[in-house]
């Protein structure tokens, strides 16, 4: 279940709440609640500074207004979001083709197409870059459904209902923007990874980053180059457990991602636990970074390792579009 009114991940969270509280001469706390008096308060500020230049309505239309105006009272947002189905950047088009409630809850039906060139195919990812804006606290995810070979147009169902239920929502408008399409998807199953587990040092440098503090290998240099963006950078043993890191420099860019594990002949897979390091999306660089190196941690002892074959599953995408889209329609009912 994706929050729609954690509408934007921490980096663009920090950025809209900046701009307030240098527009408006405050600070406010992400977590705390105002009280009606303080938010009114807000909202007059914002439209006091939107009414110097432009009104309210189309005030809703410039997305640096509109984000500081939703962050404070979602549902005046919304009031004033204009009408938008489909929307065009890059030559993607991304558009809702229906949408109805029932009881407190909605559905739409989005399509999105390349109208000049061939660069979705047919698994498309979002890679969690969409945000579903509401006047009413709401959760909400987003699948695909369908892909048309013919015209190249994917399809999706966005599901959304309020968090509090027997909810009137007739009439009202929901917002989809969309940053990110990731196409071309790459998965590679079961694949062995050949290691030389003889060459497994004896001793090893060991730390605990932020914020997990959990004891990891230092970040090395290639030892094993697996696939495109895939490699290991490091192997050795910790408080009598296999450690094995994986580096994968591509993930911001195309969503990499994998699951490592042990077989030995014809048995069951020896799943190992997923060690992290640093952060995800934080907007630090460095950090970032570090959350590309992953420690997977087995429960084995050195003498059973050559009766093991080490195996794993790829995933990634070929090609990334960034963007900015945005549509806007009234929920009817269904």
């Amino acid at each position: 279940m994706k929050q729609t009114n954690d509408m934007f991940n921490r980096k663009h969270m920090r950025s809209i709440r900046n701009k307030v509280q240098e527009e408006l001469g405050m600070e406010f706390s992400k977590q705390s609640r105002k009280s009606p008096a303080m938010r009114a308060g807000i909202v007059f500020a914002v439209f006091a500074v939107c009414l110097l230049t432009i009104t309210p309505a189309l005030a809703a239309g410039i997305p640096q207004v509109y984000d500081m105006l939703y962050l404070v009272l979602p549902e005046t947002a919304q009031f004033f979001k204009p009408i938008q189905k489909s929307d065009t950047d890059q030559n993607i088009e991304i558009k809702v083709e229906s949408a109805y409630i029932h009881g407190e809850k909605a559905d739409a039906v989005v399509s999105v197409r390349d109208l000049t060139e061939d660069r979705l195919s047919e698994k498309i990812d979002f890679d969690d870059s969409y945000d579903i804006h509401t006047g009413f606290d709401s959760v909400g995810t987003c699948s695909q459904i369908d892909y048309d070979p013919a015209t190249k147009t994917a399809t999706f169902l966005i599901e959304t209902s309020s968090m509090r239920p027997n909810d009137v929502i007739v009439g009202k408008k929901l917002t989809i923007s969309f940053q990110t399409l990731l196409s071309g998807k790459i998965e590679r199953l079961a694949y062995p990874i050949p290691i030389d587990w003889s060459t497994i040092p004896d001793t090893v440098q060991t730390v605990q980053p932020e914020p997990y503090n959990e004891t990891v290998l230092v970040t090395g240099e290639t030892r094993v180059k697996i696939l495109d963006g895939f490699m290991i950078t490091g192997i050795g043993y910790v408080d009598g457990k296999l450690h094995i890191q994986l580096y994968t420099p591509r993930r911001h860019t195309y969503g990499d991602h994998a699951f490592l594990y042990l077989k030995s002949g014809a048995g069951e897979p020896l799943a190992g636990s997923m060690f992290y390091r640093g952060g995800y999306n934080t907007g630090d660089p460095e950090s970032d970074r570090e959350a590309d190196y992953i420690d997977y941690v087995f429960d084995v002892k050195p003498e059973e390792l050559p009766k093991y074959t080490l195996f794993g599953d790829f995933y990634g995408y070929q090609t990334r579009v960034d963007g900015n889209w945005s549509i806007t329609f009234p929920l009817q009912q269904g």
